[in-house]
C-alpha cells in the first residue's frame, strides 16, 4: 500500500511538471509553439520561394477537428514566417527576428512552450485566445535542429475566427 501511494504521488508529480502550464502560458506576451514537422492528420508545412532574393516564406499549419454545433468542422491556423515583414523592412534590410538557441531550452522550458498536441487537447477555441493573448509568437521548428541548436523564429499568426 505504501508503495503505491509513493508510486502514484512520483508519476503525478512527475506529470504536473511535464505538462503546459495553462495559467502561466495565458499570462505570458510572447508564445513560443512547437511544429513537429509533418506529423500527418494535425500539422504541416509547406516552403515558399517565389524569387531568387530572400523574400521566402514558411507557412506553418496546424489543423482541428472539432465538433461545433452544427457539424464536424476542421478549423487551420497558420502560422508564416516572412525573411521581411514588408517592403520598407526589406529596403531597410531589417529581417524578422531569427535566431539560434541551445536545444536545453525545449527541455528547460517545457511549461511554456506549446505544442501541437496542446493546442489539440485545448481546442481550436482556445487556442485561438491563447493566440490573441500573444504579443509576440516565435515558432521553433523541430526539423530545422542543427548541432544542438534550435531556429527560433518570429512568426505571423492566421485564422478563420468563428463569432
Amino acid at each position: 500500500m505504501k508503495k503505491t501511494i509513493i508510486i502514484s504521488l512520483v508519476l503525478s508529480l512527475t506529470i504536473n511538471c511535464y505538462s503546459q502550464n495553462l495559467e502561466k502560458i495565458k499570462q505570458s506576451e510572447v508564445l513560443f509553439i512547437l511544429h513537429n514537422g509533418t506529423n500527418g492528420n494535425y500539422q504541416s508545412k509547406r516552403i515558399s520561394q517565389k524569387f531568387k532574393d530572400k523574400r521566402a516564406s514558411i507557412t506553418y499549419n496546424f489543423f482541428f477537428k472539432e465538433e461545433n454545433y452544427y457539424s464536424l468542422q476542421s478549423e487551420v491556423m497558420r502560422f508564416i514566417y516572412w525573411h521581411y515583414s514588408d517592403f520598407d523592412e526589406q529596403y531597410k534590410d531589417n529581417p524578422v527576428p531569427y535566431f539560434r538557441l541551445n536545444k536545453s531550452f525545449l527541455k528547460k522550458n517545457k511549461d511554456i512552450i506549446i505544442t501541437g498536441e496542446f493546442m489539440q487537447k485545448i481546442g481550436y477555441i482556445e487556442s485561438v485566445k491563447l493566440i490573441n493573448n500573444a504579443k509576440t509568437i516565435f515558432l521553433i521548428d523541430k526539423t530545422e535542429l542543427q548541432n544542438k541548436e534550435i531556429i527560433v523564429k518570429e512568426v505571423r499568426c492566421f485564422y478563420v475566427a468563428e463569432e
